[in-house]
């Protein structure tokens, strides 16, 4: 399966809290906790994708972008890859969420998301496998 790509973003406020969303998901008929993320849109640099998905879910911009590394989620079904963002200088604005987007915004400390990988309260694949490179690898 083609997929454009997506992105998904660790932002960290200046005290070290990560920004997080909670989020309805149909196909499991719960609220997920989860990273902020995005699909590429045709064309769009992942950057880009990156510091959209940002500010238009949460609010947030940030005034430092660092590329971390990508994850192949599906590798025997699908090519899509999913780059990861760590952003700090995190300024808050307004969001500009999607017709269909209804979200929470959380922030959390590290320590606390890494908790809830542990105990099974975040089980989204991509934020957990960023929360996890996070605290293996905080650069």
């Amino acid at each position: 399966m083609r997929h454009p790509g997506a992105v998904a973003i660790l932002a960290l406020t200046g005290d070290g809290r990560l920004v997080m969303e909670r989020q309805y998901r149909y196909p499991l008929a719960r609220d997920f906790l989860e990273i902020p993320a995005g699909k590429v849109e045709a064309g769009e640099p992942r950057l880009a994708t990156a510091q959209r998905e940002l500010q238009e879910e949460t609010g947030y911009a940030a005034s430092e972008w660092t590329r971390l590394t990508v994850l192949h989620n599906a590798i025997a079904y699908s090519d899509e890859g999913i780059e990861l963002y760590l952003a700090r200088g995190l300024s808050l604005g307004e969001r500009r969420l999607d017709e269909e987007e209804f979200l929470e915004v959380l922030l959390l400390p590290v320590g606390e998301a890494l908790e809830m990988v542990r105990d099974g309260r975040i089980t989204d694949v991509k934020t957990m496998l960023a929360l996890l490179w996070l605290a293996a690898f905080r650069p």
